[in-house]
């Protein structure tokens, strides 16, 4: 059943996706109708509510500071070794259970009679930091579940390797681990930093629970957070006193742990054995720091010593130079490894690197190789004075107390390379048949030189028909797909523009507010340095966001002016008409539609018209528009009780005319 849950909430996840981002309508709305209901009807008979459920509309919400709270319970660290004989001996006589050790940030959470009502990060143990609204926002947690009573529930916060690489790619710092950036992501004020981070939480503990299925067994209790109550659970295996001294067994219960969190994509850092006997467990005690019923056994990184060789030089889209340290090959977890990142220009002087260092790697939670000491410290290599693409000047910059490589000539190849694989994306301008080799080609042969410029490859027809790997057809639907992509949303051009650190959601929420607020784009960009304060205002854009998008609009000015001349991008001219009437009112929409085709129709209706529109019900909501005003949704149940107006679409025509 909680499958069955997940499959539907990722279903409507990807048909809302579809529908509000790229204005496609995947199925019909009697089909998302069903889909949406039988979800409701789970959600009901199991009492399980995910916060990414399409049915949740958890509010994005401020706080002025992080309270500090002392725990119901106290979070003892645990007694860890290195040494996987003496993590082994300490279970000798009884069944355990053993657990990935997650590497995120840890937090308890209470439920009262079914509802979510504390989050928690660990702190000192004793007291911690209230988190409840970040904790409203993680991708998979329920907010309500089937249990009457108090409830607690301890678990990691983490942030996967595959979302973790995707920030990094979106966002202008470089975080060094997912470790570091769940453990920042969970203490911001402002919650929509956390919606957009994909945080996870992973419980792998239990306390006291009366049910007899699950009263004295810590396994008993894993499945019962899963199986009845919906959580995600750390991966585990429970082990018999024999199967635990089988040596051959145990491998194959480690092994398996760690494929499955390979397969997830969870950072780990080692195990975690408990007693399965939870009575038994609580009987051994504690000391002041650790609790005696668990072990850790913590990955023993192996400082694998080696010689620098080398340090290359990787130039990205948004001009910054990446640097990657090449070394003598050495083998570490059964892999042969010869290059780390260094991520940025600060780490090579905090290292005092230099050609022919000795260095020691290790793998970071046995995945990313790193460099973490360097035993010589020359500190003799010199940082390029030139991009190692297009020879032009490199600059030194300053972005948070880190200092990064930068080259200084816009219109770089590697630079532009990346640019135009970003500005072809699906998500962006959608070119089908313009692929990565075939840019670097374009670029090498002067076809390419800028974003104007895939609009006049047709101008070398013949000569591309010519060159290795294109034939007539392929041209043919290359050339076509161009031609296509001229009719595009703002949305769409605002992510195929690649405004550094600025992902899909905030590119839309962009275009959003340019739509509802501006005759068309040009117009947004008359005046720029008025914009930052502007942007500034909008949800999870702060100052520094803010300012990357005003710098990036100054510094390509020229290209984006001669790129909007080549397109038709709709969108852009559907406020501020002559009809003004709703200037100032807010609207959020549920349900199905009877007069208007679709929500994107009765979005451009309401922003033709002045209006604004919100995700979710609110306080500060003027309507919410919805048909049918009996519903038992969640919007239309938190719109009765929070007083705002339920109206129907014909709400709009009646007021129009």
């Amino acid at each position: 059943m909680n499958n069955r849950m997940t499959q539907l909430i990722n279903k409507l996840t990807e048909y809302n996706k579809a529908y509000f981002n790229q204005n496609n309508n995947l199925v019909s709305d009697r089909e998302y109708d069903e889909l949406f209901n039988e979800l409701l009807e789970l959600e009901d008979k199991t009492g399980i509510l995910l916060s990414n459920s399409p049915t949740q509309n958890a509010g994005i919400q401020s706080v002025s500071k992080l309270q500090k709270v002392k725990h119901d319970h106290k979070l003892l660290s645990l007694a860890k070794t290195t040494d996987m004989d003496m993590f082994k001996a300490y279970f000798s006589d009884r069944a355990m259970l053993l657990m990935a050790k997650m590497d995120g940030i840890t937090c308890s959470l209470t439920y009262e009679n079914g509802r979510l009502a504390k989050a928690e990060t660990r702190g000192n143990g004793e007291v911690g930091e209230d988190i409840l609204h970040n904790a409203m926002m993680f991708s998979n947690l329920p907010v309500k579940i089937p249990y009457t009573g108090h409830l607690c529930v301890d678990g990691e916060a983490i942030i996967d390797y595959k979302t973790f690489e995707k920030i990094n790619e979106l966002e202008s710092i470089k975080y060094k681990n997912p470790r570091n950036l769940v453990s920042g992501s969970v203490r911001q004020l402002d919650n929509s930093i956390v919606a957009k981070r994909n945080i996870k939480f992973v419980a792998w503990k239990l306390y006291d629970i009366e049910k007899p299925e699950c009263r004295n067994s810590f396994s008993d209790r894993l499945k019962f957070l899963h199986t009845v109550l919906g959580f995600n659970v750390v991966p585990y295996q429970l082990m018999s006193e024999s199967q635990r001294r089988d040596n051959h067994f145990y491998n194959i219960c480690v092994k398996d742990i760690e494929e499955l969190c390979r397969f997830l994509s969870y950072p780990i850092d080692g195990f975690v054995g408990t007693f399965d006997d939870t009575n038994y467990g609580s009987s051994l005690g504690e000391t002041g720091h650790h609790p005696k019923h668990s072990f850790a056994y913590k990955f023993y990184q192996d400082r694998n010593e080696t010689t620098l060789t080398g340090i290359g030089w990787n130039t990205t889209r948004t001009g910054v130079i990446n640097p990657v340290a090449v070394f003598d090959p050495v083998e570490i977890d059964g892999t042969t490894v010869s290059r780390a990142s260094l991520s940025n220009v600060s780490i090579i002087k905090e290292l005092q690197l230099g050609i022919g260092d000795t260095i020691k790697v290790i793998k970071a939670n046995q995945i990313i190789p790193q460099i973490v000491e360097n035993m010589t410290r020359s500190n003799s290599y010199q940082i390029p004075m030139f991009c190692p693409s297009c020879g032009s000047k490199a600059d030194i910059v300053s972005d948070n107390g880190r200092e990064r490589l930068v080259c200084s000539n816009l219109n770089c190849p590697a630079v532009l390379v990346d640019r135009i694989v970003n500005f072809a994306s699906r998500d962006a301008m959608n070119i089908e048949g313009l692929s990565v080799e075939t840019i670097n080609a374009f670029v090498e042969v002067g076809i390419i030189q800028d974003f104007e410029s895939v609009y006049h490859i047709s101008k070398y027809e013949e000569q591309i028909k010519s060159m290795v790997g294109f034939g007539e057809d392929s041209v043919n639907k290359l050339l076509a797909a161009i031609e296509k992509s001229r009719n595009c949303e703002l949305k769409n051009f605002m992510v195929a523009i690649g405004i550094p650190g600025i992902g899909r959601s905030t590119a839309g929420q962009i275009a959003d507010y340019i739509e509802s607020n501006y005759a068309n784009l040009d117009d947004f960009l008359s005046d720029l340095d008025s914009r930052y304060k502007e942007l500034i205002q909008l949800d999870g854009i702060g100052e520094k966001t803010s300012k990357s998008i005003v710098d990036y609009f100054k510094k390509y000015s020229d290209d984006i002016s001669k790129l909007t001349h080549e397109l038709n991008i709709s969108g852009s001219e559907t406020t501020l008409n002559k009809n003004n009437d709703l200037s100032g009112v807010t609207f959020c929409i549920t349900g199905s539609l009877n007069t208007f085709s679709n929500r994107r129709e009765l979005e451009n209706e309401i922003k033709s018209r002045g209006g604004k529109l919100a995700s979710s019900v609110s306080k500060e909501l003027d309507f919410l528009i919805c048909n049918d005003g009996d519903s038992s949704g969640s919007k239309t149940t938190k719109a009765k009780n929070l007083g705002v107006k339920i109206v129907p679409e014909s709400f709009l025509l009646e007021r129009k005319e």
